[in-house]
């Protein structure tokens, strides 16, 4: 017998130790008021203890035990239950109010209770649905009444219920379960009055609990808060930007504004627009007319003026003379036309360049035109 109990709670100790490896921790969510509901029914036997009742043996004492129960689980963990118990009781006592002539009791039993449950597998070991052996004590309050009929009067107490269901899963919907359960009321619940104050009734009842859709609990996870500071970054950056954008808009504006106030400003640029200018010269020589003196003075004060820089090429014509005469001529003719511009008009010597071309070129297709200087 030591053996088999030790076995037993072996076998109860390694099954929560499993059932930890594999069970889920709260907290859990709250399921709905339509969620966990269940009921069950079940048969067995009672048997009383009143004043005399050791008086028969065991065996004669046992009764019909009935139960039906309708209950809801809040957590994995507790839950409650409404249950009718019954039938029937037997007893022992001599001239009891229920008693035949050989003092031998039947009366009729009838207990409504809530009761609280603790699932004390799913608290040690940890929820499991799956889990097959489950423990669950109880405990509860409610009414008793004893009766029997064409007997006069009839019992009504406070009764006080607790007990263990051992709960055997054969499905999700479906568990097996045996129930111990002891009922304690007022030692008058027999009809016998005398010896202790109180007395009750034991039960153990074997039967099936039909368990409702949904029949799960899901674990509770605090959800992680999303950390938004990238997106509020990138959003006071972005008004950031705006309000730049606003303020370079501000002041463009206003400048436009203050620009379209001004009144209008006359810009004058003078720009000295000169041509070629041309010095001819008679046959041979290299002396420089009145007329073209003149004409020299004129273009100095806009050389002057322009500070640009200028060509002064002497040309000779090839009809007349010869190569060598001809290009010495070109050469005083240049440079008397640039002595002329420095010496006598005040032109800038550097801005003067002065080139001899000889008969070598002719500007022009006749030989008196070819005797010239070009200032260009």
């Amino acid at each position: 017998m030591k053996k088999s109990f030790l076995t037993l709670v072996l076998l109860m100790f390694f099954g929560i130790i499993s059932a930890q490896e594999q069970s889920k921790r709260g907290p859990f969510l709250t399921n709905g008021f339509w969620d966990n509901w269940f009921i069950s029914a079940g048969v067995g036997g009672n048997v009383y203890f009143g004043e005399n009742d050791s008086e028969l043996s065991f065996g004669d004492r046992i009764s019909t035990a009935l139960d039906f129960s309708v209950g809801k689980w809040i957590t994995p963990f507790s839950g409650f239950r409404f249950q009718y118990a019954g039938i029937d009781a037997k007893g022992y006592g001599p001239n009891a109010l229920y008693a035949d002539n050989n003092g031998d009791e039947s009366f009729n039993v009838l207990n409504l209770h809530a009761d609280y449950m603790l699932n004390l597998s799913n608290f040690v070991g940890g929820y499991k649905q799956t889990r097959f052996w489950q423990f669950v004590p109880f405990v509860g309050v409610g009414w008793a009444k004893s009766w029997k009929e064409d007997v006069n009067p009839e019992y009504n107490e406070v009764g006080i219920s607790g007990g263990l269901i051992n709960k055997l899963r054969l499905s999700d919907a479906l568990d097996a379960n045996l129930e111990l359960r002891g009922l304690f009321v007022h030692q008058r619940f027999d009809g016998t009055v005398g010896g202790f104050k109180g007395e009750g009734m034991g039960s153990a009842t074997i039967g099936l609990t039909y368990k409702f859709h949904r029949r799960d609990f899901t674990k509770y996870v605090e959800p992680v808060p999303c950390d938004y500071t990238p997106y509020t970054n990138k959003i006071s950056d972005l008004e950031k930007k705006i309000a730049d954008a606003d303020a370079k808009a501000r002041r463009l504006a206003d400048e436009l504004n203050s620009e379209k106030n001004k009144a209008p400003e006359v810009v004058t640029v003078t720009e000295y627009l000169l041509g070629k200018m041309s010095v001819w010269f008679v046959i041979n020589s290299a002396k420089i007319s009145t007329a073209d003196m003149i004409n020299i003075g004129n273009y100095a004060e806009i050389m002057k003026q322009s500070g640009k820089t200028y060509k002064i090429t002497g040309y000779a014509d090839k009809e007349t003379g010869n190569s060598k005469i001809n290009q010495r001529l070109s050469e005083q003719r240049a440079k008397n036309v640039f002595d002329a511009l420095v010496n006598k008009f005040g032109v800038n010597p550097s801005q003067l360049e002065v080139v001899a071309k000889g008969d070598k070129e002719e500007p022009y297709n006749r030989p008196v035109l070819n005797r010239v200087v070009i200032i260009e």
